[in-house]
């Protein structure tokens, strides 16, 4: 699934019946390359809700067992330094041979599991036309630093256009 498909959809606790708000942004480890938390905005106030607690990813709505899964983040909570999906989309793609692929354009992120399966760079093009988009696989990513991601040579697969 498309991170940002996820943005906005409601997050839902099966319990309470209740919609607890809305998906603000995806919160990534960029160690372990996956969704850790998912940060949440509902009645004026932000929250996060840990991957490990989404019991569905449906096509409209995300579900939650009960609303005690949301938590208010500390400003000096481990959560507070998780990379957001902005954030995550603006490091440089680059391989172990210094091949440019582009700047992370689309993540692809398992729904169950909050993996992320593959990722689209981006390089060149004006106003999303032309240019060149390559496809990484998930599994090849060797690293994610503040500015850039390395990939494994020989993993980029240039995208059909």
């Amino acid at each position: 699934m498309d991170a940002d498909k996820l943005k906005g959809m409601a997050i839902v606790s099966i319990n309470e019946g209740a919609t607890l708000g809305h998906i603000d942004d995806l919160l990534f480890d960029t160690r372990g390359l996956g969704v850790e938390a998912l940060r949440v905005k509902g009645s004026g106030q932000s929250f996060v809700v840990p991957f490990s607690q989404v019991k569905n990813v449906g096509a409209d709505a995300v579900t939650v067992e009960s609303s005690q899964v949301a938590q208010v983040v500390a400003k000096d909570s481990p959560v507070g330094a998780l990379a957001g999906l902005s954030q995550f989309k603006r490091l440089k793609v680059v391989d172990e041979a210094g091949t440019l692929f582009g700047t992370v354009n689309s993540v692809d992120v398992d729904p169950l599991t909050g993996r992320v399966l593959s990722l689209t760079a981006r390089k060149g093009g004006v106003l999303g036309l032309g240019g060149e988009t390559t496809i990484i696989d998930g599994g090849s990513v060797r690293s994610v630093g503040a500015e850039v991601m390395t990939v494994a040579q020989g993993q980029a697969t240039p995208a059909a256009e």
